[in-house]
């Protein structure tokens, strides 16, 4: 893996049979329940885009981002409670710990160094 793929924070879809995989892939993950029929989670799907370009050099690896369309993953959706869209929920190793209730792209980042520091990762800066 290259340095600049280090610093990414990916965005990747997420399902039923990958969802555990991914969330136990970074000590932080973003998971970002959607719908394509719903033009707020739209709006924050680029938020959170441009957020994430934005403190990928700080993060990088030891966070991760994953989209769940509710309608082909209803089960998902079921699974953590999901009853508005857009809902973002933040996890710290595999339990979910804090959903992302700001608007804009400044609140998301807060929230994110938020879950960070949950997840340990400050500490990691610094002590580097």
């Amino acid at each position: 893996m290259s340095a600049d793929q280090e610093k990414y924070i990916q965005i990747e879809d997420g399902t039923s049979k990958t969802f555990d995989k991914q969330i136990s892939s970074a000590r932080v993950s973003i998971v970002d329940f959607w719908a394509p029929w719903c033009t707020p989670c739209l709006r924050i799907s680029e938020m959170i885009s441009a957020a994430l370009k934005e403190i990928g050099d700080t993060y990088g690896s030891n966070i991760n981002c994953i989209k769940v369309n509710v309608d082909e993953e209803p089960e998902l959706a079921e699974k953590f409670g999901i009853m508005s869209l857009p809902s973002v929920i933040g996890f710290v190793g595999s339990n979910p710990v804090e959903k992302f209730t700001g608007r804009t792209k400044d609140d998301f980042i807060r929230w994110v160094e938020r879950l960070a520091d949950i997840g340990g990762l400050l500490e990691e800066e610094e002590e580097e």
